[in-house]
């Protein structure tokens, strides 16, 4: 089993931690390049009428906080493990499509629920939705 490129979503939730672990573990493994995501759902971080009044424009806090969580866990990463962080704005769901697609990942490991303000029972509905619509094998760690 080859594995060039590892994506893993990360949310500042207890199971994103344990996938990035999860994550890190098979990079140093299989030689495999790491790429660290944060997607900030502007949903959950602003009003609506904010959203609407303030024409797109996204506070630099909120970038600011997402690269802050990206570098609490690339500081983990050895030296010896290539590694990519990026912060995205948009829907979780659709945007970690996206991203998977973008940076040509061939496996995902991600939380099985996160911080999002709608959880399902089992499963979060995010890694449902990358569960379903990927074509890359994909770790759900809980």
């Amino acid at each position: 089993m080859e594995i060039r490129k590892i994506l893993i979503p990360l949310d500042g939730s207890q199971e994103s931690a344990k996938a990035f672990a999860w994550g890190l573990d098979m990079a140093e493994k299989y030689h495999s390049e790491l790429v660290l995501v944060h997607v900030v759902d502007m949903n959950e971080k602003m009003t609506a009428l904010d959203q609407v009044t303030m024409s797109g424009y996204v506070p630099s806090e909120i970038m600011e906080e997402g690269y802050r969580l990206l570098s609490q866990f690339a500081r983990k990463v050895p030296p010896s493990v290539k590694l990519e962080t990026m912060v995205r704005i948009g829907a979780p769901p659709q945007t970690l499509y996206s991203l998977w697609k973008d940076t040509g990942a061939d496996h995902i490991v991600m939380g099985s629920r996160g911080l999002g303000a709608v959880r399902s029972i089992v499963m979060g509905s995010v890694s449902q939705y990358v569960l379903h619509h990927v074509t890359c094998s994909v770790t759900i760690v809980r």
